[in-house]
């Protein structure tokens, strides 16, 4: 009997090879697999059942309750009850009186099977050989409890004679072939999981650019990832078997070689740049030789990655020329600039010989922008640059900063200071005459000139930032001398210029912590009686004392501080004039406020006085603007719009200095004026010099006939003010009225007058 048994379980061991056949053969063609396992589970079956251990007729004992467990327990619920099936078919086609304790036996097998897969699969219980021996146990114990369920004449000797093995054979059998399938999944999953990280890897390194090939020690080819034909060999298939020195120039070879034994020796990662004939020409290629940390045919092998960097050289090519090259000219920029004059700074230093610096702004260049267009202005620049180029020796280098500034460094000049100065000047001359060369730009002849400012350095004696500063200062004084020339640099105007700057940062604290203030000087009538004043600037410097306007009025021009302290003197004048308004004796006084060029340029000028006024809350007549001449020779036509417009709400407008300009009469009698002021040059000799008189007497007559008023500034005596009335002027400011003073000494000076 237990020898019959032991057939059984070898049947299941022929279904397990069945099984492992149909995985391996029906893999990633799920239903088609289930459909052959439950074939194979039910067909298994059937065969035990043709060969069983009969007990009586109708009644036998096979190995389907361990073939239907696994069925349940591996195959799933589509497997399992395809097989019970087909074994259900089969057991009550043999009929006998056994075939409803067979049928049960067959459903149960199914139901306990697929019920140990659910728990297995919840993590319970793991599918292990002491669980499945167990589990398998349990599972015959309830077969033999349904096998209670034969006829009485069968039962005893089922009980006496096959219970005991039946239980403890197949619960073996369970265990074995329960292991032997999970074995089979495993090796099923980790093939599937192995293919289908190969068909990863695969996809992966196919969509690398680069060739990835396998070299051993001495340099042999062994293998090419990947397969495809790559542009740096073609066909790469073919360079298995061959040689690095088979393949390539001897010295390439020899480099390769080389850096794989270093690979191998160090066991880390070696580079190398070589280059190599490709399918597309001549290639720059970055090799990277990685040890695999295994041998083939007993030699040490590496990855080798060759990648072609010839396109991102060019890039890398490119992006340093846009950093250190001037794009338009081709000559070196400021930055690459900045570094070879720290070199020839070095150089300096060891070589004891001097260099210079020569720093070149082009004449009115702004001007051929403007009439030509920029595209002819950047054909100037070129062959300008070219020219340049061509006056200056190898060593030397010629830069653009940009705009129409180049910089040429010279290197190698004496060690004497004045011959070294002779050297540069020669070269800057040099350079003068050929950029006064006409140029053809588009067809047009254009003639140009340069200024050029010239400094010495030796050895790190000044910064590079310092020696490009006084370059460019040397060349404004260029420029301020009449341009189409050259100047030296000296310690002189480097103080001149260190003081000026000092000054316009001192200027800027002044305004901000508000150490400027206004004085007034007394404008008067022939009677003597003070009508107005002019507002005039003062700057008390903590440290520095009083500082006169004619210093500070011209840097703040030149600055555009003016227009910071334009505003101040506005706002602050206005104030003045409502405190005035409030004391009946000084209520009829006007106050003239000087207004500079930037101002009346400002879009927003008209705004700006009318909104001074508004918050001052004043009357508009009391306030009267002071222009110059020269203000008037840029823009005229919307200085006089802006002078209408101020006109018409009731502001005053005295033309100052007049005399001293070139305004024209046709523009001069279309301004909305109030006065005009006879400048203060005229008045001084009024007594001594015909001409002076004649002037003050032609602007007296020019103003009545214009139906203006006439004020005469610069009076400092009775003489000179007797003779401005016998001209017909009749309004003075002067010394001999009163000299500037804040506004409390104007109103004791005005109560005098009237008591």
């Amino acid at each position: 009997m237990l020898l019959e048994l032991i057939k059984g379980v070898a049947l299941l061991l022929s279904l397990c090879l069945l099984q492992g056949f149909n995985v391996r053969l029906c893999q990633g063609h799920k239903i088609l697999q289930q459909i052959i396992a439950g074939l194979l589970f039910g067909g298994i079956t059937v065969i035990g059942m043709m060969v069983p251990v009969h007990i009586a007729e109708g009644v036998i004992f096979d190995a389907r309750s361990v073939i239907l467990i696994m069925a349940g327990l591996f195959g799933g619920p589509a497997v399992a009850i395809g097989a019970g099936l087909i074994a259900g078919a089969y057991r009550f086609w043999l009929g006998g009186g056994g075939y409803p304790v067979g049928l049960a036996t067959i459903t149960t097998c199914v139901l306990l099977g697929l019920a140990y897969r659910r728990i297995c699969r919840t993590g319970w219980i793991k599918n292990g050989p002491i669980e499945l021996l167990l589990f398998g146990f349990v599972a015959h114990v309830i077969m033999v409890l349904i096998f209670t369920q034969l006829p009485a004449s069968v039962l005893t000797t089922v009980m006496q004679d096959i219970a005991l093995p039946y239980v403890f054979t197949f619960s073996l059998g369970t265990m074995i072939l329960g292991l032997m399938m999970q074995d089979i999944v495993n090796r099923t999953n980790t093939e599937l999981a192995l293919h289908t990280s190969e068909s990863r890897l695969r996809a992966i390194v196919q969509a690398i650019p680069d060739l990835m090939v396998i070299i051993d020690e001495d340099g042999h080819y062994i293998d090419v990832l990947p397969s495809t034909n790559h542009q740096l060999y073609e066909p790469a298939l073919a360079l298995i078997g061959k040689t690095l020195h088979s393949e390539l120039p001897q010295e390439n070879a020899d480099k390769l070689l080389a850096t794989v034994r270093d690979s191998i020796r160090l066991q880390q990662t070696q580079t190398i740049e070589y280059e190599c004939d490709g399918v597309i020409g001549r290639r720059l290629v970055e090799g990277r030789a990685q040890p695999l940390g295994y041998t083939v045919n007993d030699k040490q092998v590496v990855v080798f990655l060759a990648r072609d960097i010839t396109d991102r050289k060019i890039k890398e090519d490119e992006i340093a020329y846009l950093a250190f090259y001037d794009p338009l000219t081709g000559l070196p920029n400021r930055r690459l600039l900045q570094d070879r004059l720290h070199q020839a700074m070095a150089n300096s230093k060891r070589s004891g010989q001097r260099g210079a610096l020569l720093f070149i702004d082009l004449d009115n260049f702004k001007t051929l922008n403007d009439t030509l267009g920029h595209d002819k202005g950047d054909l100037l620049l070129q062959q300008v640059a070219t020219r340049i180029a061509e006056c200056v020796r190898e060593c030397d280098t010629v830069a653009r900063l940009g705009g129409d500034e180049f910089v040429v460094m010279l290197e190698e000049l004496s060690h004497i200071e004045e011959v070294a100065a002779a050297q540069a000047k020669m070269l800057g001359e040099k350079i003068l005459v050929k950029l006064r060369h006409p140029y053809l730009i588009a067809g047009y002849e254009h003639n140009s000139s340069a200024s050029i400012g010239i400094t010495l350095f030796q050895a790190h004696q000044e910064s590079s930032d310092e020696l490009m500063k006084r370059a460019d200062i040397a060349m404004y004084q260029a420029k301020s001398a009449g341009r189409n020339t050259l100047r030296f640099f000296d310690n002189k105007m480097q103080a001149i210029i260190t003081s000026r700057a000092e000054l316009e940062n001192d200027l800027r604290e002044g305004i901000r912590q508000q150490q400027l203030q206004l004085h007034y000087q007394p404008q008067v009538d022939a009677n003597g009686q003070i009508t107005g004043a002019e507002a005039l600037v003062r700057w008390q410097h903590p440290l520095r004392g009083m500082i006169s306007p004619a210093e500070f009025i011209p840097l703040a021009e030149e600055s555009g501080l003016i227009l910071a302290l334009g505003d101040w003197v506005l706002y602050e004048a206005c104030q003045q004039l409502r405190r005035w308004m409030e004391q009946p004796a000084l209520a009829h006084l006007s106050l003239a406020v000087n207004i500079s060029a930037r101002q009346i340029h400002q879009p927003d000028f008209v705004d700006q006085i009318l909104a001074a006024i508004h918050n001052a809350d004043i009357t508009p007549g009391s306030l009267k603007l002071e222009l110059t001449e020269s203000l008037l020779l840029e823009d005229t036509e919307d200085i006089i719009h802006k002078m209408t417009a101020l006109k018409a709400c009731g502001v005053g407008f005295s033309l100052d200095d007049f005399g001293t300009g070139y305004s024209s009469l046709a523009y001069l009698k279309r301004l909305p004026l109030d006065q005009l002021k006879i400048d203060q040059s005229f008045v001084r000799d009024l007594l001594t010099d015909p001409n002076d008189a004649a002037i003050a007497s032609t602007i007296v007559t020019l103003a009545q006939s214009m139906g203006l008023n006439v004020i005469a500034e610069g009076v400092e005596t009775e003489a000179q003010r007797q003779r401005l009335e016998e001209l017909g002027c009749y309004a003075y400011q002067g010394y001999l009225f009163g000299r500037p003073a804040p506004a409390e000494m104007l109103s004791v000076t005005t109560s005098e007058k009237i008591a």
